[in-house]
């Protein structure tokens, strides 16, 4: 038992010798693993509800389908919903935009239950036919359970936003085997900064999590097809026009599920719990519509299976456009409607669907390669994610590493050029900013300017106020006199010699007349004025007065004040230059 003890003491005083940085890289290596395993165990629920759902009435009698189909994806609507209800209200909706809130807002605080509601009520949401994705319980669910996990260990409130957006690359990095793609997004769209100091931790938490995937399920890539050869001029000729085709889809699925989206916001008589069932109807409906048309079930669930067969040319035309308009509307009725899952898989599924019927309906007329077929399908799948994520880097990451094919790199960035110049003429924002808007927030007031970084990088003196208001009569009359004609909170105080003394608080102030004592000065805290204004900001949190002083410490000679107003009007205006 004294061995037993001797060795914790030992451990814990190794553990205090190790700078924070490691404690905390260590920290996130070991809480990534289990969000990897979390990952990995909500995909497999997925699938294996779909399998004895949709998957099991696919071969029944067509009036049993319509009757179980209906009962799965109603059923699973109002079970995920009462689930949400009950454990943990923020995990309704998509779990990004709620994320990246986390993130920004509260420090990347977030709370075990979010994780535990996410991870059940949207494995039922998808596994019982809900046309929706899993990337974006994925996120909130990896964010949510290691923010909370490193909450446990001691890790404080405000010092969360590394676990949050770690957990965010792990579970995705899981999820979809791409660890690359993982890392690309947090940074891309959660965090909006590519060069964030938070790296680090999120390449460890990425790369632990696709380590965790590859060890229970293996390297091999979500969509696996043939190797696929060198395109003819032909496929690159007919690239840009899937392109536009299939950006065109997917700026019609933001529109719609903002006009949805804000329509349920004025269903007063509807309850809240009852509304995303609205979504999973529209989902029975165009998806029990769209099987007996085309006999595929690709509109019910996440539909990786008919995206497969897209990719392999086994779809003609007509199918591949029929599932991508059934599609289109079951998923913005879902979106729109606060259902539990994401957009990733139906934005790559639209995409991959009009991709598909531009390849089948040219190839009647053209000699196109099979391969041609497969790169258009695959450059159709990245025209219409970046047509609503505005994530370009992540979505050609994630397409060439669930595909694992090399060849199909230049169609994807001819593919994402040509969806950017149309989405934004279209939609000047992604759907998570629209969504944000709609909430009645604007999301630069949630969210840090795209270039924070070199914000926090400009020098003190661009924002300063170089003719201050100072005291020098610190008399009851000089008091009076200077408070009656000035309407600041606070004041420097100069000796006879010219340096200061210290600062004079309004309050302070007031005090002394009233009382007809001499007043307490604060201790002035100085900063140069070539100093960032990152360093002011920490120097402002550390001041009693919040209340800077520019100039030389040493000599005391004021040039100039810096307070929190001036740093709020500085973001202020970089917001409305942004």
């Amino acid at each position: 038992m004294k061995g037993l003890t001797g060795l914790i003491s030992t451990f814990q005083q190794r553990w205090r010798q190790l700078p924070a940085e490691g404690r905390s890289m260590i920290i996130v290596g070991i809480l990534a693993t289990g969000v990897g395993f979390a990952a990995v165990g909500f995909h497999a629920l997925v699938e294996h509800i779909h399998h004895y759902t949709i998957g099991a009435l696919h071969d029944v009698d067509p009036l049993w389908f319509v009757i179980g189909s209906l009962i799965s994806v109603v059923g699973a609507s109002l079970l995920a919903t009462f689930i949400v209800a009950k454990v943990s209200p923020a995990a309704a909706g998509g779990g990004v935009l709620p994320t990246k809130r986390a993130f920004w807002r509260d420090f990347g605080f977030m709370e075990a239950r979010t994780a535990i509601a996410k991870f059940f009520a949207s494995a039922i949401t998808l596994g019982g036919g809900v046309s929706m994705g899993p990337e974006g319980p994925a996120v909130q669910m990896g964010a949510a359970g290691m923010s909370a996990a490193a909450g446990a260990a001691g890790v404080a409130k405000q010092k969360r936003r590394l676990y949050c957006s770690g957990g965010a690359a792990a579970a995705l990095a899981a999820v979809f085997n791409a660890p690359l793609a993982a890392i690309a997004f947090v940074l891309e769209e959660v965090i909006g900064d590519l060069g964030s100091k938070l790296v680090g931790g999120i390449l460890l938490a990425a790369v632990v999590g696709a380590l965790v995937a590859h060890a229970v399920i293996g390297p091999q890539p979500a969509f696996q097809i043939a190797n696929l050869q060198d395109p003819t001029w032909l496929g690159v000729a007919l690239c840009p026009i899937v392109a536009v085709v299939a950006s065109l889809g997917g700026v019609a699925f933001q529109k719609a599920s903002l006009a949805v989206r804000g329509r349920m916001k004025t269903l007063q008589r509807v309850p809240a719990w009852c509304r995303p069932t609205i979504g999973a109807l529209g989902t029975w409906v165009f998806g029990c519509t769209a099987f007996f048309i085309t006999g595929h079930t690709g509109v019910f669930g996440i539909g990786y299976t008919d995206v497969t067969a897209a990719i392999g040319g086994d779809l003609v035309w007509t199918t591949a456009l029929i599932l991508a308009l059934a599609k289109l509307v079951a998923t913005f009725l879902a979106v729109g409607s606060g259902g539990c899952g994401g957009i990733f898989a139906p934005s790559f599924f639209l995409g991959a669907m009009f991709g598909g019927a531009v390849a089948g309906l040219a190839n009647l007329f053209l000699p196109l390669t099979d391969s041609d077929v497969s790169m258009l399908v695959i450059s159709g799948m990245c025209a219409g994610f970046v047509a609503v994520i505005r994530t370009p880097i992540t979505c050609i990451l994630l397409i060439f590493e669930v595909t694992h094919q090399f060849v199909i790199v230049p169609f994807l960035l001819l593919a994402t050029l040509v969806s950017r110049v149309v989405s934004r003429r279209l939609e000047k924002e992604d759907l998570y900013e629209a969504m944000m808007h709609q909430d009645g927030e604007n999301p630069h007031h949630v969210l840090p300017p795209r270039d924070f970084r070199k914000w926090r990088q400009m020098p003190v003196g661009s924002l300063a106020t170089f003719r201050p208001v100072v005291a020098t009569d610190l008399s009851s009359d000089g008091l009076k006199a200077l408070l009656a004609s000035q309407r600041h909170q606070c004041f420097p105080v100069q000796g006879p010699d010219g340096g200061v003394t210290g600062l004079l608080t309004r309050n302070e102030a007031e005090h002394a007349i009233a009382t007809g004592q001499a007043p307490k000065l604060e201790p002035a805290v100085w900063v140069d004025a070539e100093q960032s204004l990152a360093r002011a900001q920490n120097l402002l949190i550390e001041s009693p007065a919040g209340f800077l002083c520019l100039g030389n410490a040493e000599q005391k000679r004021l040039a100039g004040v810096f307070t929190l107003h001036d740093l709020l009007r500085g973001q202020e205006a970089l917001v409305a230059e942004e």
